[in-house]
């Protein structure tokens, strides 16, 4: 095989490598400075200038514009407390503690980002709460009296919940799963 014909094989080979591992490496969520806590995971130095290099280009790519480092925090869930994956097959109750914020809000997504149905989520402006002051929020394809945000027609999907202005932002470690909502599953069909 003549050289140059080896040559340019090779620097094909390596623009598809690079292509390729580029777009893995910048689909998804980002690798690198997840924080967890129970069902809910937030990435705390997204909307901020430290921001690793893979995270800010995953943040360009999927177009989302993240909550700013004094903005407050967006905690994403894609299983229960159960550690079960949230499937929209199934009923859910969310509610329970809520980490301080001036306001927050909760939307349902499927995985690839799209909101669903006339309501896709609630604000704390607007929730129903007990005497106690917790909301209790259900999550099902059947319409439900209350609370109630509509899951997609099929699939897996995530919550979203944004806190804003928040005092957490600072400190996102401090949160303990016991301040965040719990995720509880309930019937399937």
């Amino acid at each position: 095989m003549p050289a140059i014909l080896c040559i340019l094989m090779t620097f094909a080979i390596g623009a598809l490598t690079g292509v390729l591992s580029a777009d893995w490496a910048t689909s998804g969520r980002p690798p690198l400075g997840a924080l967890s806590v129970g069902s809910w995971v937030t990435w705390p130095a997204l909307g901020g200038r430290d921001v690793d290099p893979y995270a800010r280009a995953i943040t360009v790519r999927s177009g989302a514009l993240p909550l700013g480092t004094g903005e407050g925090l967006e905690f994403l869930a894609a299983w229960d407390d159960a550690g079960r994956p949230l499937q929209a097959a199934c009923s859910y109750r969310v509610g329970g503690a809520m980490p301080a914020a001036r306001a927050w809000t909760l939307t349902v997504y499927d995985t690839a980002g799209r909101m669903h149905g006339p309501r896709a989520g609630l604000t704390s402006a607007e929730v129903l709460r007990a005497p106690s002051g917790e909301a209790q929020i259900a999550l099902s394809r059947r319409v439900s009296p209350g609370n109630w945000l509509p899951l997609p027609p099929a699939g897996r999907f995530v919550l979203a919940l944004r806190l804003y202005d928040s005092p957490q932002s600072a400190d996102a470690a401090a949160i303990e799963p016991a301040a965040m909502p719990r995720i509880v599953r309930g019937d399937c069909t």
